[in-house]
């Protein structure tokens, strides 16, 4: 019968980071798509995705900061 050896090695940082930061972008994406086709059962379905996203990743900024964030007004 043949066995398996199961090596586990850490993710290299550089490759998790760019990771993070793409699922953190295609949430933002998907919220703002979401936004502008006045959705709204799917606008709720992402914000509720990125809360359990945030709840999942609390070493990481909330990204419901960013979500939030998009709707104020710009500093001059």
């Amino acid at each position: 019968m043949p066995t398996f050896t199961l090596l586990v090695s850490e993710p290299s940082e550089p490759h998790v980071d760019e990771a993070a930061a793409a699922v953190r972008a295609r949430y933002v994406d998907s919220y703002l798509s979401d936004v502008r086709r006045g959705d709204v059962i799917a606008t709720d379905w992402t914000l509720y995705e990125i809360e359990m996203y945030d709840a999942a990743n609390p070493e990481q900024p909330p990204l419901m900061d960013e979500i939030r964030g998009l709707h104020l007004p710009a500093a001059a």
